[in-house]
């Protein structure tokens, strides 16, 4: 499935208005949205960013919010596009598995 990149953007900044949420006690801002405007070109490209690159280094800082987005059948349609793992390989990261992540706060 390929989504237009207005409609993605328009669609993350629904969810994230729905989603944004702070991490007390560990200070980690969950925004989707943050990941869109660096990784955009990679996920849609199916490239693989640098690994010093501003994509790697915003998805890092999204680790912890990752959890909570893999649970969110709103977010189904952007991780399941092909690019979404040549990214984080490229950045080392590991999507985690829905059923088995653990949640870092409640509220998704």
């Amino acid at each position: 499935m390929k989504m237009s990149y207005a409609s993605l953007v328009a669609t993350m900044l629904a969810m994230t208005i729905l989603m944004v949420q702070v991490n007390v006690g560990m200070a980690i801002e969950c925004n989707p949205m943050k990941l869109v405007p660096p990784c955009y070109s990679f996920i849609t490209g199916n490239t693989p960013p640098p690994p010093d690159s501003e994509c790697c280094n915003v998805l890092h800082d999204q680790n912890k919010c990752l959890c909570g987005y893999v649970r969110n059948q709103l977010y189904q349609p952007f991780l399941s596009m092909p690019g979404i793992k040549t990214v984080a390989q490229a950045c080392s990261i590991k999507i985690p598995d829905p059923k088995t992540c653990i949640l870092w706060f409640s509220r998704w």
